[in-house]
């Protein structure tokens, strides 16, 4: 189950996420962005899969990246993420698979719409000692 939570900021919304695995983490920052997209409602099996990569100059441009792909997803093709799995092949590079389904206003309707995401106050935190792994990120709303 992914763990995050969502926080204010002056005119944006973060999200604080966690994860056994700095990709889990991703994954999970991820979700909470379809949950804030569409208010909750991408709880589903999904309809298909889709994959693709994201590269950048550190880990903290792969998160960037990765939410900025799935914001493209979401605005360009309707494509509401239901799952993720995320492998994090370095720091600078990472490939992903997204169970998606079509967005249907009538479900996903609710949500926050997302402009993009910001550097500022980023986090890209590895567990150390058991503890788990966190990423922080502020979303453009």
């Amino acid at each position: 189950m992914p763990s995050y939570e969502f926080f204010e900021h002056t005119a944006d919304i973060g999200i604080r996420a966690n994860g056994i695995t700095l990709a889990r983490a991703f994954e999970a920052a991820g979700l909470a962005l379809t949950d804030l997209m569409t208010g909750g409602t991408a709880a589903g099996e999904g309809e298909k899969e889709i994959a693709f990569e994201i590269e950048s100059i550190d880990i903290e441009g792969l998160l960037v990246g990765f939410l900025s792909e799935l914001i493209y997803r979401f605005d360009t093709d309707g494509a509401v993420v239901t799952a993720l799995h995320v492998t994090l092949e370095s720091a600078r590079r990472l490939q992903a698979r997204a169970t998606i389904e079509a967005l249907d206003e009538s479900r996903h309707g609710g949500g926050t719409p997302a402009k993009g995401v910001s550097y500022h106050m980023i986090e890209v935190v590895p567990g150390r000692d058991g503890s788990p792994c966190h990423v922080q990120v502020l979303i453009d709303v």
